[in-house]
């Protein structure tokens, strides 16, 4: 049933701009970079490579308010969301199917963007590259629980304010502002574990301390992202639909 809730939603999304979103933005982001770095006298290849990844992880959280809100806006206008609170027996599978489809389409891009970017730039292996779309992707599963629950209750200008909020805090949080703090702002999880990331290879010897700091992320990143889950869940099984601005 989830597997035909989510083929579902993406024949409903197919012929929309979510799609081409997902596509065109990781291109257009990775062309940018690498035609920017063809001309560059740069002679520092980690640093332009870290600065992609943190530009990568500054633009997300616009998109995923963005794409979220798109999403949401789509059930409503088939029906004030009542096609999606009732068209399974289980709420909680149309809501599943909504949130894994995002996230495919996000691995998608996140994909499409690291791996074109990495076939023109050579300055890492392609394990390393692995890694940090794992990192920049697992890092926005939190976000998008987050802006689905807002797009659903409070609308899509709601999820676009905070996205672009989100994308101020994950610039912050590359200050040393950042430093102490980042563990505990999903907004900083994918920016400084890439961050960790490029450090342990610039400096070999501080690669214990790097992977202990990546560690501590990691396990905060995965233990609110179940819970957000779990919590949505419980929401959307008593959700009727209604927005708090109506």
């Amino acid at each position: 049933m989830l597997i035909r809730c989510v083929c579902s939603d993406f024949y409903k999304m197919k012929r929309t701009p979510i799609l081409w979103l997902h596509i065109a933005a990781p291109l257009i982001g990775a062309f940018a970079f690498l035609g920017y770095y063809s001309m560059s006298v740069n002679s520092q290849p980690l640093a332009r490579i870290d600065a992609f990844l943190e530009a990568l992880c500054v633009v997300f959280p616009i998109l995923i308010g963005l794409l979220c809100g798109m999403a949401a806006a789509q059930e409503e206008q088939a029906g004030s969301y009542q096609v999606m609170l009732a068209g399974t027996k289980s709420r909680a599978t149309s809501y599943l199917s909504k949130l894994f489809l995002l996230l495919i389409l996000s691995a998608f891009s996140v994909a499409l963007a690291i791996g074109v970017f990495a076939a023109g730039y050579h300055a890492a292996s392609a394990w390393f590259y692995l890694h940090a779309a794992f990192a920049v992707w697992g890092g926005t599963v939190f976000l998008y629980t987050l802006h689905l629950f807002v797009s659903f209750r409070f609308g899509r200008g709601a999820s676009i304010g905070l996205g672009i909020f989100g994308a101020l805090i994950t610039a912050l949080m590359l200050t040393g502002l950042g430093d102490q703090i980042w563990h505990w702002m999903p907004w900083a999880w994918s920016v400084r574990i890439c961050n960790d990331m490029i450090f342990a290879l610039q400096t070999p010897s501080a690669a214990s301390l790097a992977a202990a700091d990546i560690q501590c992320g990691v396990a905060a990143c995965l233990a609110a992202t179940v819970l957000s889950i779990a919590a949505n869940l419980l929401w959307f099984q008593r959700w009727n639909g209604s927005k708090s601005n109506e």
